[in-house]
């Protein structure tokens, strides 16, 4: 990985070279999303209808492309939060063309203008979808932001568990992040709606 790191900040910093890049993981995550097959599983007295359901949608940063496939395939698009950071803009950049409305602010900086955007997308749409965990961690525990928003807004948190049946791990992640490879069958549990008292 290091020797990729210089390549990395060279791509990051030359405007024609993001762009290029960023078109190129485009297209590739569209391949790759042509190739996933889709198995939904839902929790006792969940609606089948995920867009019926209002709410914070979240699932873990490990399953980030699995969760991606999901709301692409099912067409449940919403607004979602993206750090602004160099990494976060090409993630962002990502999610705008596969439909998704982009938020760019971070739980460390700017908290108070991220939040107030989330809560109109949630006063006007009802939906916005999030990584529980964040962008740090700790893995696989509900950032106190989500708790926040989920209460501020009076809306229920949904868990969105995603399995993908074959992935690649990168096992020096701090969550183990896992990219699931082509043709995999992504394995998605919808949880029951959780009201924050």
């Amino acid at each position: 990985m290091r020797l990729f790191k210089p390549i990395i900040r060279k791509i990051k910093k030359g405007r024609i070279l993001s762009f290029l890049f960023k078109n190129l993981l485009y297209v590739t995550i569209r391949f790759l999303f042509w190739t996933y097959r889709l198995r939904i599983v839902h929790a006792p007295g969940m609606n089948k209808s995920l867009e019926e359901h209002k709410g914070i949608m979240y699932f873990w940063h490990q399953q980030i492309v699995s969760g991606m496939f999901f709301f692409f395939k099912r067409r449940a698009h919403g607004a979602c939060i993206v750090s602004p950071s160099s990494d976060g803009k090409f993630a962002g950049f990502i999610c705008q063309k596969l439909g998704f409305d982009v938020i760019y602010g971070s739980s460390y900086k700017s908290s108070v203008s991220v939040v107030r955007k989330a809560l109109d997308e949630l006063t006007t749409t009802g939906r916005l979808c999030l990584v529980g965990d964040g962008s740090r961690g700790p893995a696989f525990q509900v950032q106190p932001g989500l708790l926040y928003l989920a209460k501020k807004a009076h809306v229920p948190l949904i868990h969105i568990e995603c399995n993908p049946q074959w992935a690649f791990t990168f096992k020096k992640s701090w969550d183990q992040f896992k990219f699931p490879l082509p043709f995999s069958k992504i394995i998605i549990t919808i949880h029951e709606p959780v009201n924050i008292p």
